[in-house]
């Protein structure tokens, strides 16, 4: 029971953090450049699709990074080869591919958010 209330305020967190960045972005304009991390906001997203049951797809996963979309395929593609996220074919679309975190990303993004 403690395990699933600490998971619900992990997916809080998440949520509350990607939005103050986009809040930050919204703020800061043309100036929010100086603090990017594409990669974090791109985790952050798909830690939440995860607990609503969202497939999240490349293109989706790359525009949650908020940069621009070679940006954001360098570092899905850093993030894999980490071992973070992994691509899975889209079962509605064969053409598709969808990204989620792997376990070690998911305890990783946990821990931090604790």
């Amino acid at each position: 029971m403690q395990a699933d209330v600490d998971q619900f305020r992990s997916f809080e967190k998440a949520q509350a953090a990607y939005a103050a960045r986009r809040k930050r972005s919204e703020v800061f304009g043309e100036f929010d450049t100086l603090f990017g991390e594409p990669a974090w906001d791109i985790l952050l997203d798909l830690f939440v699709a995860r607990r609503d049951g969202r497939d999240i797809s490349v293109t989706s996963a790359c525009m949650a990074g908020c940069c621009p979309p070679t940006t954001g395929l360098r570092h899905l593609a850093s993030l894999e080869t980490c071992g973070l996220v992994e691509r899975v074919p889209d079962a509605a679309d064969g053409r598709r591919f969808n990204v989620r975190l792997t376990s070690t990303a998911i305890d990783l993004i946990e821990r931090a958010l604790g």
